[in-house]
């Protein structure tokens, strides 16, 4: 969107010109139905804008209008015109006042029963649309009519079975009926209904079902006549047979009709109902007597007794029908739906108090139940749907956080602590019920997060009560859980740790004696699961684990493993298994750990997978020895594989290749068992639940998934080729598999259906990979950051849709099928379960794992067995034994498919290194040839999959290859004629354009259009919906080369979407069936969006085509199928990307708004993807547009999902745009959201339950307090009609902390002008002390932050009413209450850590400068540095105790870096001196200590430092080390350089101190704090300067130790530590120093000037302090050498300063440069530079030193030479310039004949070049020569003042010089310049005989510029005051005899120049003829009597005369008075 602030004026709807019939019936079919199409849209676009008044005004308009079409012909009526009359009406009199509405009513039902009633079927349809769609709003006011239009409708229903559209809008316009007029039909008018209702269900039509299913729900509701049992039942059967129903649409009407009915009857009630009186035959006529007697007939009153039941019966009826024997998967889904649905019938309050009776009811009556137990598949489902109702429905949608800690508490009290059972009476929970809860809970506890610390014991109590349960599937859940709670409450982790650890040793006991029993043996596995799980965390928890229990626990498996064999075998297998499962528990700690013990796993290993000898080939053992012995290889193959997901690092090339051959050792030892054939015994089983077959398949699957493993790190390249014939023969071969017992019966007695259907668990060995139109993810196809799904467009993602995907889910997952799946799950966010990412059962994840194996192993072949592999696959897929078995047929085709569409992206993927290829023909001839076998099959799953792997293999061929496929593919559509088969070819021909792309498909792209647009017409629905998906792909992958098409194929959509044929309300039942299924007006809007990607911003220039584009999305956009509307909407989103000008913004954000909170996922995500969208550009836009309320919306819609990144998004947007400009309205928002309370929802009204949609929030238009809760308090109505809410609670804790969070940022973008927030600084610190006292850690931790900033903002800022007071000083109570509960029992080491730093950032930023007055936050700091010197002990600060090692190192390190922080800020802030000094002495050890350990751990060998190191925690050994490396040096990496900044600030502060801290050296000399000369570093250097040199090595790559912005501190640090006084001279060896040079030329190449400044002082400073320039004077000729050396360094040193240098200016190193503007930081850098060199060139020896001052001297000059250098740079080098000649000068009186005259011709030369630039510069005018002429005058001076003692009196170069200086005088801009330069030098020309010579050479030039011709007129002003100036002052320098002369010369210069018209410039000569006379009297006087008459005359008018030494006053009397002045000197002689 380009912008959103423009008019809406535009978009403003106006009331179409009336209906012309005359121009409809001239038009087309076609064209008609788009005529008509677009003048009710335009209508009902017009409607829609208006108010009340409006409508009713209108109504006869529309009446009159509308009234036209009824008398149309019958082909005018399709859906979209149905659906468009109908609105127009229910939008006229939803508003209005209704009076045309009984006469509206009327014609549509005289014309719906005028003729027969099977006749004229389309525009009876059309009638009984309308006629419905008036009664759904204004029925109410029309009840008289209910009776006559429900008759009129039961009339025309007779003749509808042939219509299936037509059949199902009369049972959706008598539900409408009878949902505003229900209570007012007659009982046998609603029975008569009832009855046609009844049979409706049952249609064969799903549409009509679900139509009739809707009209029996409202029926029901609506009337009292069938709230009777038997009604009820009736209604119950009917919903049973539907719920068999394989549309999910039927399912869904069925649970809501029957859960509709249940919540009707879930209260008692007594009615009484007027019954009609019987009609009896007709009597004659009573005689005259009888007929006044006879009474009047009335109507009977009976009483009826409703059916009722409590809510405890509603939920058994429930169960009682999910459990019922011989029901199948389908109505198990949809008994689970009418649980959902009656839940949301019932309000959050009964919900919570019946939590109790509904997790009874589903973990007892459900999940425990007989029938349900005994068939696993039915168990797996069963716990799913169980997942879904108390976890995505109860706990999601309704419970919120007092909710979920009242259910944790019931689930812990009532379920999980009553096993085991104490007493006898109570009731103890099945396995099956505990494994429930437990899951329950884990989601509980992941959706609350850290608020369920106040529950943490009594759920820890409870989790390791359930972990002794000896079922295998209670342990693994409730490791799960355990996983869940430590992750969330790491405080209990080494608690939990320790107690398991000790259970286990303690069972494991009781395991080796006599008493030992299977439950025994269970527990022990039980408790390894637990500790694996314990020890997996720590990795994710360093800070709170206990690593010395790692070792322990290693020593317990290894002491196990060698114990094992001195048992019998089923107390061997439980320790082998305890053994092993801890093992690969550690194996999660990383290769730290793993590394130090690798040899010794190798080993153990090595002896658990030995090499098969040639007699186990021979040797016949029972099943139980078989067993044991593949569970042995199991479980050392599950830590290997464990091994091999995290260590990955510690994979080398030896250790894969011993790896591999134990992997062939137990393929060959399979084998084996497999060519045995062995029978199992039954009695002799290893585990009761386990077969010999389980355990072989177990261990192919981890043989199976190691290989993987291996593959992925890049190390299966030894892997043999025969693993792929294994591979193939597990997913391929039709005899081998296993099929149950039922599936197998149910093959044979014919009633299989679909491979996805079966419900055994196993479906005949069918891959888990397909799961529905979407795929799961291949290894080399996932990343970090996605899900492991490749997810269809088809797929859906609502409430209730992880139910019907199951029931296409014929495989189901569950934890305890392959344990290691928890340790290496990710946090996963709370509410988003992956159910589907659950591991498989081992005989399916098998041919999972052999697929992918096949996958990545077949690419690396060479091509005759690549080739000899697929020929095996091809002949077991057309093997002859596949025909009769059609459930193998269809799995082996399913994986054969996946496993062929594997290859292909792997091959075609960007990932592919090259390695894997498919290069022969025939090897992709055989491919293709399956592929296209399998594209035309009726399994629409394959076919997808199929149909994308052609695509993918044309790719790969190559040009002619694929134009064979298009070629192929063509015919075969036009000579198939089967509905799947050219659905499968059409996808086929899209795939293949897709993925060729590029101009080899343009090629084909005609065809392939014109094909693809022919079958969209195919009238079959399969054909034409999989034809437009193939069209949308390939108009996606063509883009513009498309748009030649786009006209055509919009006309083409647009005809479709107008047709009847091509919608679920079509005439043929099988057509509506499959538009169900696949909705064509969906994929209708999926081209159209293609479309406009195709068009792009071209859409601007069609407007015909954007017109028709935006019309259909409109009308679209108001489809019921949420999935269509979410497809609309990314079409308008798309094309307000394109056009923002032609579509209405306005409209699609009010839109949308109402979605945002909407229970469909893909709907709500659409909705925040199009604001986010919008918000891009103008946030404020987007409100004006939806309107304020929007906002509340975006906030309650975060609550519910806190996880939603689009969500966050969209307010950090929101904030990053208005945080500056709106920063007080954040400040009371995130107020706001702190304290408001969110209603609970009630009970559904009536109206809601009709319109069966969930409740939403309508939000106020308040700006902040548009939330559901009322200002007013609890219980507030939130002006929703269909939702009531009751109560309140505040929003969630994480979108408090998110609240807080945008608050933090606001403060940051507020930092540099915090003033506007000012007066919300008290708002803001109460936010954070709330948030700080929280009891969610989360909360606390973001409020110390939060105090933390607004220290930071606000720390320096003055209280604007006391200017001498801080602003903050006034807060400081609250600032320390805050700080207190970080110090708590409670509390945690991060919290802690923080709440440190906010004491030091407190004191630092001076809001209190009085020490005494710091009160808490400063003995907080205090205290804690008390417990960091204590020796020994670990660190206590306040009630913060009994932490792990790790805590207590972030503790100190945090203390230690504060004080670093507090010393380093005492530099600048003399007031911290009080405050760190005292505790200085103590500091720095405990610094040097932590850089020393901060060094270990960063720079020692892998293995560890050696024992006995001490760290701040205690003794480093090998395995603290190992196991705690990378966590700890975490620590270390953020705080090292504050310590390291500290240590170098004291060393100007308290350099005794800190040098005797950092340890005696030889010949250490400490003398007062000064520098002196050590040889011997002292012993604490290397470290801090390997850790500063590191961290400037690797900074630049953004390391973890140091960043860019690091680097100036570092450098600064190391300024101070590179003293001699600290380094010695071991900064000068060689490898040292060269090393370090190389560090410091990068640094200047790469970084900018804030590093350039300190390096140029330590450049400096080593050069100084170089041992060469200290003996350069030495004359031992011994010592040469040495010397010569440390002069290559101190060289390499000054060529550092002049490196910088040459980065600014190019021209120094004579490179190309680019005119620029210097920086102020350039200029600063330039002159510490050029200082240090001159610095530098007086340590070098004196030979040297003269050829490094002709270096400085052409340094000088090409920076002359620049000019950028001009204005801002060279007048600041002057001093330097004037120090470098002095020093000339100085060295010439040191030096022999022939190096003065060296030093000579340097100097000469430089003031030749200044003299020369003077010259070529003379005449230019530009702004840079003036500057540099300007400079060169200014050398001059220097270079005369400086050299005059060296530089000769003859020297040519004086004429030149002086003639230089005086034609500056002629450029106005340098003549000022030129005089002072001339004045200085005639004032000195007395010191030197080369000065004489120069003024002797430049006096008489002034005087003849004084008195040239043409400075007499008015323009040569300037320059006779200037010359004048000169003289004057020339005079005044000059004693004795020198004076009278000189007057003599300058006194008739200025006589010369007199002007009587010049009064200025009289004054000032008078002036200047003053200042001689008074430089000497007798001179003056002496010289004006020698002068001639008329100059005497000349000088005495000059003196006398008054009217021109002042100016004329400003007033008018000034000119008339004349000023005086005494004259005190007599000029008359």
């Amino acid at each position: 969107m380009a912008h959103v602030s423009r008019g809406v004026s535009q978009f403003t709807p106006t009331l179409p010109d009336e209906l012309d019939i005359a121009t409809l019936n001239s038009l087309t079919a076609d064209k008609q139905h788009v005529y008509l199409f677009t003048w009710l849209s335009d209508l009902f676009k017009y409607l829609q804008s208006l108010d009340e008044d409006g409508a009713t005004s209108h109504q006869m308009f529309v009446k009159n209008e509308l009234g036209k079409l009824t008398p149309l012909s019958s082909s005018n009526f399709t859906r979209p015109i149905r659906i468009l009359v109908g609105r127009c009406y229910m939008e006229i009199y939803a508003k209005g006042d209704r009076k045309t509405l009984f006469d509206v009513v009327s014609e549509l039902l005289t014309a719906l029963n005028t003729g027969k009633a099977d006749r004229n079927i389309d525009s009876k349809f059309f009638l009984v649309h309308v006629i419905g769609d008036i009664f759904s709003v204004a029925g109410d006011s029309i009840m008289a009519m209910a009776a006559h239009g429900t008759l009129s409708l039961m009339r025309v229903l007779r003749y509808s079975s042939n219509n299936a559209g037509y059949r199902t809008s009369i049972f959706k316009s008598l539900s409408q009926i009878f949902s505003m007029t229900g209570s007012f039909v007659d009982e046998n008018l609603a029975r008569d209904v009832w009855k046609q209702a009844r049979n409706g269900a049952s249609d064969k039509s799903s549409l009509v079902r679900v139509a009739a299913l809707d009209c029996l729900r409202e029926i029901f509701k609506n009337s009292s006549y069938f709230n009777n049992h038997s009604d009820s039942e009736n209604l119950k059967s009917i919903v049973m047979k539907a719920f068999e129903s394989p549309q999910s649409c039927v399912r869904k009407a069925a649970a809501v009709c029957w859960a509709s009915s249940l919540s009707v009857a879930s209260t008692i009630t007594t009615s009484i109902v007027e019954v009609a009186p019987k009609k009896f035959k007709k009597l004659p006529p009573p005689s005259p007597e009888e007929e006044g007697h006879s009474p009047p007939s009335q109507p009977t009153r009976k009483v009826v007794e409703h059916v009722t039941y409590t809510f405890e019966d509603t939920l058994a009826q429930l169960a009682g029908a999910y459990t019922k024997p011989g029901v199948s998967a389908r109505v198990r889904a949809g008994v689970t739906e009418t649980y959902a649905e009656f839940l949301f019938m019932c309000g959050t309050a009964e919900i919570e108090s019946k939590y109790l009776a509904i997790v009874k009811n589903l973990l007892d009556d459900i999940l425990s139940s007989p029938n349900i137990v005994n068939h696993r598949f039915k168990k797996l489902t069963s716990r799913r749907h169980i997942h879904f109702l108390l976890n995505d429905v109860i706990g999601q949608q309704f419970l919120g956080e007092n909710g979920r800690m009242n259910a944790v508490k019931i689930l812990v009290n009532e379920f999980l602590k009553n096993y085991p059972v104490v007493m006898k009476d109570q009731y103890e929970p099945s396995k099956y019920a505990l494994a429930g809860a437990v899951g329950s809970l884990k989601f509980l506890i992941e959706a609350l997060g850290s608020a369920v610390i106040s529950l943490q014991t009594s759920i820890r109590d409870a989790l390791l009560l359930v972990l002794q349960h000896p079922n295998y599937t209670v342990q693994i859940a409730t490791c799960s859980c355990i996983r869940a709670f430590v992750l969330y409450v790491p405080s209990q982790l080494v608690h939990m740790t320790t107690t398991i650890m000790n259970n286990l040793n303690r069972e494991l006991a009781v395991l080796k004696s006599r008493r030992s029993s299977a439950d025994v043996a269970g527990r022990c596995v039980g408790y390894a699961n637990g500790l694996s799980i314990t020890i997996g965390v720590t990795d994710l928890r360093p800070q709170y684990a206990s690593l010395d229990l790692t070792s322990r626990i290693f020593s317990l498996a290894t002491s196990l493993l060698k114990g094992s064999g001195e048992s019998d075998v089923l107390v061997s297998t439980t320790q082998i298994e305890v053994a092993w499962t801890l093992i690969s528990g550690l194996m999660s700690l990383g290769p730290n750990f793993v590394k130090l013990h690798l040899s010794q796993l190798l080993l153990l290993w090595k002896s658990a997978l030995p090499k098969p000898l040639s007699k186990d080939a021979v040797v016949e053992k029972n099943s139980l020895e078989y067993s044991f012995l593949l569970h042995v290889r199991e479980c050392a193959l599950s830590s290997i594989l464990a091994f091999l997901q995290f260590n990955g690092r510690l994979l080398t090339s030896d250790v894969s290749k011993r790896l591999v051959v134990m992997l062939q050792n137990t393929m060959t030892f399979l084998n084996i068992i497999l060519a045995k054939k062995i029978v199992e015994d039954p009695t002799m089983r290893l585990s009761p639940s386990l077969h010999l077959v389980d355990y072989e398949m177990m261990v192919r699957r981890r043989v199976f998934q190691c290989y993987i493993a291996l593959i992925d790190a890049q190390h299966g390249e030894g892997l043999q080729a025969d693993i792929l014939t294994s591979a193939v023969s597990l997913f391929a071969d039709p005899d081998n598999y296993t099929s149950p017992l039922s599936t197998t019966i149910a093959s044979s007695a014919g009633t299989y259906e679909s491979i996805w259907e079966v419900a055994d668990n196993y479906a005949y060995g069918v891959c888990s990979i397909i799961r529905g139109f979407s795929t799961a993810k291949f290894g080399f196809e996932k990343t970090h950051d996605e899900v492991d799904e490749d997810k269809s467009w088809l797929s859906t993602d609502s409430l209730s849709s992880s139910v019907e995907l199951m029931l296409h889910e014929p495989t189901l997952g569950a934890l305890e099928h392959d344990y290691i799946h928890i340790l290496s799950k990710l946090e996963t966010k709370s509410g988003l379960v992956p159910w589907q990412s659950y591991p498989k059962s081992s005989i399916t994840a098998v041919v999972d794992y052999a697929i992918e194996v096949f996958v990545l192993l077949l690419p690396l072949q060479t091509e005759k067995i690549q080739e000899s592999i697929l020929e095996q696959v091809a002949s077991f897929l057309n093997s002859s034994s596949l025909q009769k078995d059609p459930g193998r047929r269809a799995a082996v085709t399913a994986n054969v498919t996946i496993a062929l569409s594997g290859i292909v992206k792997l091959v075609t993927s960007v990932k592919n290194n090259h390695r894997h290829r498919l290069a022969d023909e025939s090897v992709l001839n055989i491919i293709m040839e399956m592929l296209r076998s399998i594209a035309v099959k009726e399994d629409a799953y394959v076919r997808i999959i199929a149909a994308d792997a052609i695509g993918r293999l044309s790719a790969i061929g190559g040009h002619q290859f694929m134009g064979i496929q298009v070629k192929n593919t063509v015919d075969e559509i036009v000579k198939n004629r089967d509905p799947s088969a050219r659905a499968g070819l059409a996808l086929t021909l899209g795939s293949i354009h897709s993925h060729v792309g590029g101009m080899a498909a343009g090629f084909h792209l005609k065809n392939i259009a014109s094909i693809l647009m022919s079958l969209s017409n195919d009238p079959h629905p399969t054909v034409h919906f999989w034809a437009l998906k193939a069209l949308s792909t390939t108009m996606e992958s063509a883009g513009l080369t498309f748009s030649s098409y786009a006209p055509s194929t919009i006309g083409m959509l647009c005809t479709l979407y107008l047709s009847d044929t091509h919608n679920e309300q079509c005439i043929s039942i099988l057509s509506s069936n499959l538009e169900i299924e696949y909705s064509t007006v969906r994929v209708l809007v999926h081209c159209i969006d293609t479309l406009i990607g195709v068009l792009g911003p071209d859409l601007q220039d069609h407007p015909k085509n954007r017109e028709l584009i935006s019309l259909l999305i409109q009308e679209i956009a108001n489809e019921d199928d949420p999935f269509t509307v979410v497809e609309a909407i990314k079409c308008y989103q798309h094309a307000i990307l394109f056009a923002p000008q032609y579509f209405d913004t306005t409209g699609f954000c009010q839109k949308i708004a109402k979605y945002i909170n909407s229970p469909v996922n893909d709907l709500r995500n659409a909705a925040i993807e199009g604001y986010y969208q919008l918000a891009r550009n103008d946030v404020n836009g987007v409100f004006a547009y939806a309107g304020r309320a929007l906002e509340g919306h975006i906030w309650l819609a975060y609550d519910a999902t806190p996880w939603h990144e689009g969500l966050k998004s969209i307010i950090l947007t929101w904030l990053a745009q208005t945080g500056v400009t709106e920063a007080r309205l954040w400040v009371a928002r995130c107020q706001a959201i702190l304290v408001k309370l969110v209603a609970r929802r009630r009970r559904r009204s009536a109206k809601s339950l009709a319109q069966n949609i969930a409740p939403e929030p309508e939000l106020g238009d308040e700006e902040v307090a548009s939330f559901a809760a009322s200002e007013a308090g609890p219980g507030g109505a939130t002006g929703d009609s269909n939702a009531k809410t009751e109560g309140g609670e505040p929003l969630k804790w994480q979108t408090r902390v998110f609240a807080l969070t945008c608050l933090k940022e606001m403060l940051a973008m507020n930092r540099e002008v915090p003033g506007n927030l000012i007066p919300k600084v008290g708002d803001i610190i109460r936010a954070a002390f709330s948030a700080s006292t929280s009891s969610v850690l989360e909360m606390r931790l973001i409020g110390v932050r939060l105090l933390d900033d607004i220290l930071q903002t606000f720390g320096k800022t003055a209280d604007p009413d006391f200017a001498d007071s801080a602003l903050l000083e006034q807060y400081q109570a609250q600032i320390a209450s805050a700080l207190t509960p970080a110090f708590s029992s409670d509390s945690s080491p991060e919290l802690a850590s923080e709440a440190i730093n906010v004491c030091a950032d407190f004191i630092a930023n001076g809001v209190v400068q009085d020490v005494p007055r710091m009160g808490r936050i400063l003995k907080l700091l205090t205290n804690a540095l008390e417990s960091c010197m204590t020796e020994g002990d670990e660190i206590t600060i306040g009630d913060l105790k009994g932490i792990s090692s790790t805590a207590q190192v972030m503790l100190k390190l945090a203390t230690l870096s504060a004080w670093a922080e507090l010393q380093v800020a005492s530099i600048e802030r003399d007031y911290l001196r009080d405050v760190t000094m005292p505790h200085v002495k103590s500091l720095t050890p405990l610094w040097l200590t932590a850089i020393k350990e901060f060094a270990q751990l960063r720079f020692e060998p892998e293995s560890g430092p050696v024992n006995g190191t001490m760290t701040l925690s205690g003794p480093i050994d090998n395995a603290y080390s190992a196991g705690s490396k990378e966590s700890v040096l975490q620590l270390y990496e953020q705080s090292w350089l504050k310590i390291v900044e500290a240590i170098a600030s004291l060393i100007d502060q308290k350099p005794d101190l800190v040098i005797g801290a950092l340890g005696d050296r030889k010949g250490t000399v400490i003398n007062g704090g000064k520098d002196e000369n050590n040889d011997e570093p002292t012993a604490f250097f290397f470290v801090l300067f390997g850790i500063c040199f590191e961290a400037l090595v690797i900074a630049p790559g953004g390391d973890t130790m140091a960043s860019k912005d690091d680097m100036p501190a570092i450098l600064n640090a190391l300024k101070k530590i590179l003293r001699p006084s600290i380094c010695g001279n071991s900064i000068y060896q060689d490898s040292v120093f060269t090393e370090t040079i190389d560090l410091f030329d990068r640094t200047i190449l790469t970084e900018g000037y804030l590093c350039q400044e300190p390096l140029i002082e330590i450049l400096k400073n080593l050069c100084l302090n170089h041992p060469a320039s200290r003996r350069m004077f030495d004359t031992d000729i011994n010592g040469n050498d040495m010397i010569s050396d440390g002069l290559n360094q101190m060289f390499e040193l000054l060529r550092g300063v002049v490196l910088i240098l040459t980065q600014i200016y190019p021209a120094l190193a004579e490179l190309p440069t680019n005119p620029k503007t210097l920086t102020a930081d350039a200029i600063t850098i330039t002159k510490q530079a050029m200082d240090a060199f001159k610095d530098m060139l007086e340590s070098f020896p004196f030979g040297i030193r003269l050829d490094l001052y002709a270096t400085y001297l052409h340094m000088f000059n090409c920076l002359l030479d620049t000019p950028a250098c001009q204005a801002a740079v060279i007048p600041t080098l002057l001093p330097n310039l004037k120090g470098v000649l002095r020093n000339v000068v100085k060295s010439c009186t040191e030096s022999d004949a022939e190096s003065y005259g060296q030093i000579l011709q340097e100097v000469r030369s430089f003031f030749a070049f200044l003299i020369s630039t003077l010259e070529q510069t003379s005449h230019a005018q530009h702004k840079e020569s003036v500057a540099l002429r300007k400079n060169c005058l200014l050398c001059l001076v220097v270079v005369i003042g400086s050299c005059e003692h060296i530089m000769s009196a003859n020297d040519s170069l004086i004429e030149d010089c002086t003639t230089a200086i005086i034609e500056s005088f002629n450029n106005p801009d340098v003549a000022l310049v030129a005089t002072q330069c001339a004045k200085s030098l005639l004032i000195t020309s007395s010191r030197s005989s080369f000065t004489q010579m120069l003024g002797r050479k430049l006096l008489p030039q002034l005087v003849a510029l004084a008195t040239r011709e043409q400075l007499l007129t008015n323009t040569g002003d300037d320059m006779l005051k200037l010359v004048g100036d000169i003289l004057v002052a020339f005079i005044k320098s000059l004693e004795g005899e020198r004076v009278a002369p000189a007057m003599a010369v300058c006194i008739p210069v200025i006589l010369y120049s007199i002007n009587d018209d010049e009064p200025e410039l009289l004054s000032v000569q008078r002036r200047q003829l003053i200042e001689i006379a008074g430089a000497d009297t007798v001179s003056f006087k002496s010289v004006v009597a020698r002068i001639s008459a008329s100059q005497r005359l000349q000088l005495d008018k000059l003196m006398r005369s008054q009217a021109m030494i002042h100016p004329t006053n400003n007033d008018e009397d000034g000119m008339h008075s004349m000023p005086s002045i005494q004259l005190k000197t007599d000029f008359a002689f």
